[in-house]
C-alpha cells in the first residue's frame, strides 16, 4: 500500500467513527489529528533491530504522516 493510500485509510477509518453532529470539515480535521496521532505513535514505536528495515519503516510512516498533513 501506497504511503498516499495508507494516509487515506487512515483518516477514513477516523472520520468514520468521529460523532455525527460535528460538520464535515470539523469531522475531516478531527480524522486527520487522530491519524496523526497514531503515526507518531508507529514512528516512535519502531525499534532499530535491523537498521536497513528500520530505516524503510520509519521513511514509509513518515511518508503516511506528510500525505495526511498535505490531505
Amino acid at each position: 500500500m501506497t504511503p498516499k493510500e495508507k494516509a487515506d485509510q487512515l483518516v477514513n477509518v477516523y472520520y468514520n467513527s468521529i460523532m455525527s453532529f460535528l460538520t464535515n470539515n470539523m469531522k475531516l480535521e478531527n480524522a486527520k489529528k487522530c491519524a496523526l496521532i497514531a503515526v507518531d505513535e508507529i514512528i516512535n514505536s519502531i525499534v532499530i533491530i535491523d537498521l536497513t528495515a528500520a530505516e524503510n519503516q520509519f521513511t514509509y510512516w513518515e511518508q503516511v504522516k506528510k500525505e495526511i498533513e498535505n490531505g
